[in-house]
């Protein structure tokens, strides 16, 4: 049979004490066959020392019956992983863990057997209770195949795989894995799953994982790490082409290590898997890359020439002197080195198992407290990527506003036509707007959309990929002074067009579903932590109200 699973033992344990009853008085008088007075009293006598027996705790009971010979077993219960004792030697719990876990194997009976034991179909293999499969495994395939993941049953198109855990307690059917379930299983886990048959000719190709029945484990990590390394280079050798002092570069150069860093973590990661999405891995690194392009599109700008005479100024890309590019870069590094930080921490934080001290030592933290705070920390993760959605946003919309500037001048140069029928073909207008220094808000933005003087695009209109319109709104011939040119009604629609469907490519209402969409995922974190935090507490108290 079974053990905790077939029919119970012969000898009964008292649930209150977790001990076999002793030899008392009441069963010394219930075999003496003394009179029925005789019993009353022994009976009597019994209960007193059933209610005596009660009083003793179960942990009382239970640190009572553990061994005392082998002194790794004294108090083992002081070492659980976590405390400092666990830290400087974990050798007494985890031998008591030994002690006390029986492997399943063990517990299987042969007249427990299932008839066809000996050559199971794999929908048979798979029904069996996890004691017997353990068993099977170890009855028919040898230790060094079930290490290395080489645990088949059934042939041909009829088969299912078959991983041994790591704790040997429990198997993994490798057909009924999902994707998430796979990235749960330990690195030694994954290492068996990666040389087991079916995953890599049926699970692989079906979730899009490495390794698959065309490349093994030692070629999938190659593979992998290839492509984080030549994202590595592409962002260590961008260029920098309108701010080439070495200033500016010392200054990038130092900024891009935010990326860098954590594309060289991902990196770092990769022979602590034994299994690779590389979907997953590419959508990770564009994350950063895209992050990484947006600021190097705000870094390297022009700057532009604010000269005397109109006609002489020339890269304009915004009407502020590129103040708010400046200040959209700034706030998109420093988010990206809080992202780096919080990424270093969590990974510090789950290599020691704890909370690094400045002394170097580390406190030591239960799984709910290690969740609350991963759960935190990702919650503070989306905190930055919000900042840095609502300052595109921010960005968005000052560029919106340059745009809807520009089209009220063109539509009060549009105004100034009066005449209709043949003779509307000769009128002409210049833009009728009067423009003065070159620091002034709408001096600045038409020449921003002014062919000579505009330097686009500005990183919004990179982002969204739109092409600035402009217009050859001023002269800037060697013998011109900056006059304004005169033009046609069609012409100065066809402007307005185009401007108009350039605004309609500026819309924000992606970029605000997007931040809506961080902030409830942020909101989501802290309520996982919360309600992560408050079970173990009400676990905590029920535990200690049975040991009371």
């Amino acid at each position: 049979m079974i053990n905790g699973v077939g029919s119970g033992s012969s000898t009964t344990v008292d649930p209150d004490t977790l001990a076999p009853p002793k030899d008392n008085d009441t069963a010394k008088a219930a075999s003496s066959g003394a009179g029925d007075g005789a019993q009353e009293k022994a009976t009597e006598q019994g209960s007193a020392l059933q209610a005596a027996e009660t009083q003793t705790s179960v942990w009382d009971s239970f640190l009572s019956n553990l061994p005392e010979a082998d002194p790794d077993y004294e108090n083992p219960l002081l070492s659980i992983p976590g405390t400092t004792d666990y830290a400087s030697d974990p050798s007494k719990y985890n031998a008591y863990v030994a002690s006390v876990l029986v492997d399943p194997a063990d517990t299987v009976a042969d007249e427990d057997l299932p008839a066809n034991y000996n050559n199971p179909s794999p929908q048979e293999f798979v029904s069996w209770h996890p004691a017997v499969q353990l068993r099977y495994l170890r009855d028919h395939f040898s230790d060094a195949d079930i290490q290395a993941g080489n645990t088949v049953i059934g042939s041909g198109s009829n088969q299912v795989g078959v991983i041994r855990s790591d704790d040997k307690r429990s198997v993994t059917i490798v057909n009924e894995l999902t994707k998430s379930r796979i990235f749960q299983l330990t690195k030694s886990e994954q290492e068996r799953l990666a040389n087991n048959s079916v995953f890599k000719t049926r699970i692989a190709p079906l979730l899009d994982l490495l390794p698959n029945a065309d490349t093994d484990l030692a070629s999938s990590r190659a593979v992998i790490t290839k492509q984080i390394n030549d994202e590595i280079n592409d962002v260590k050798n961008k260029a920098l082409t309108n701010k080439t002092e070495s200033k500016d570069q010392d200054k990038f150069n130092a900024d891009k290590q935010a990326y860098i860093k954590q594309l060289e973590m991902l990196r770092d990661n990769v022979p602590k898997s034994g299994i690779y999405a590389p979907s997953d891995l590419g959508a990770e690194m564009q994350e950063i890359v895209k992050r990484f392009e947006r600021a190097h599109a705000y870094f390297d700008v022009k700057l532009p020439n604010r000269h005397g005479t109109l006609k002489l100024a020339d890269d304009f890309i915004t009407p502020d002197n590129n103040a708010s590019i400046d200040r959209g870069y700034a706030v998109f590094i420093e988010q990206e080195q809080r992202i780096l930080a919080i990424k270093q921490a969590e990974q510090q934080m789950l290599s020691a198992g704890g909370i690094t001290n400045s002394d170097g030592t580390i406190s030591r933290l239960d799984l709910p407290t290690l969740v609350a705070l991963i759960q935190n920390q990702a919650s503070l993760k989306q905190q930055a990527i919000i900042t840095m959605r609502t300052e595109q946003l921010t960005q968005l919309n000052q560029l919106s506003q340059v745009y809807a500037e520009m089209q009220r001048i063109v539509n009060e140069t549009l105004k100034a036509f009066k005449k209709t029928g043949k003779d509307a073909d000769g009128e002409v207008w210049k833009l009728q707007q009067s423009l003065g220094s070159s620091s002034s808000y709408t001096t600045a933005v038409v020449l921003m959309f002014e062919d000579w003087a505009s330097a686009g695009p500005h990183p919004v209109e990179k982002e969204y990929s739109i092409t600035r319109p402009t217009h050859d709104i001023l002269s800037n011939s060697p013998s011109g002074s900056g006059n304004r040119n005169e033009f046609k009604r069609t012409q100065w629609e066809r402007f307005s067009t185009q401007l108009s469907d350039a605004v309609t490519l500026l819309n924000p209402q992606l970029l605000t579903n997007d931040i809506n969409q961080d902030n409830r995922e942020q909101n989501r974190s802290y309520e996982q932590a919360t309600g992560t935090v408050r079970r173990s507490f009400d676990l905590n108290i029920q535990i200690a109200r049975g040991f009371s």
